[in-house]
């Protein structure tokens, strides 16, 4: 285990049991190393890894993986719910093809979810491409309305430990405020970014006063 896997340990272990964790990507890299590291942590201290697969990006994500070097068989048993995309990645226990009305499809959502979340506990909820609904919802105020409702609504539950993966840098560039607004559900906000060979971790917040503002670096792959 290097410095980094250490340290992303500790990091995964000091959150609590429902909250709602915000991964933001402030540039315009990749997060494979940090989904891949969180799912092995999951599997490891015995949660029930859910992935929340939005428009292929769990396939994305796979492939990239496996290119960096990191063919890890983990990726492929996990369970997970598709929202829109063609491509099965994982154990799919749910898939919600119809994107087009988000009222609809966090209902649909709701019910797939409630089943793993009432069938299997804890439940570590893993959730990428979030910033892919969002932009192809049109930032309506309905539609925008109808998913900041569904993410609120899981934040306390115990029977899950729920962590988005975001690329903010995609958002802001439509020059959309929803990042502020997603910052303000989760429980703990965790930027990382990319310097040169350096990765860099910042938690912006977090219910944990011992976690908030502490400031990571180290020298590894991509994440």
């Amino acid at each position: 285990m290097g410095v980094l896997d250490g340290l992303m340990d500790s990091l995964w272990g000091s959150l609590k049991r429902g909250e709602t964790v915000l991964i933001e990507r402030t540039d315009s890299g990749d997060q494979y190393f940090g989904v891949y590291h969180l799912i092995r942590w999951g599997t490891e201290e015995g949660y029930t890894v859910l992935v929340v697969d939005i428009l292929d990006s769990f396939h994305l994500l796979r492939a990239k993986a496996r290119l960096a070097g990191m063919d890890d068989p983990i990726l492929d048993n996990v369970k997970a719910i598709k929202v829109g995309g063609r491509i099965k990645t994982g154990d799919v226990v749910g898939w919600i093809k119809d994107i087009s009305e988000p009222v609809i499809l966090m209902e649909k959502f709701k019910e797939s979810y409630g089943r793993v979340l009432n069938s299997e506990n804890p439940v570590l909820t893993v959730v990428i491409g979030l910033e892919k609904l969002f932009i192809t919802s049109g930032f309506s105020p309905k539609n925008t309305s109808a998913l900041i409702m569904a993410m609120s609504g899981y934040v306390g539950d115990e029977r899950r430990l729920g962590v988005y993966f975001l690329k903010t840098k995609v958002l802001q560039d439509t020059g959309n405020p929803l990042v502020g607004l997603l910052e303000d559900i989760a429980t703990t906000v965790i930027g990382t970014s990319k310097k040169d060979k350096i990765f860099e971790f910042h938690v912006v917040k977090s219910t944990n006063r011992e976690l908030e503002g502490c400031f990571l670096s180290s020298n590894y792959h991509n994440i």
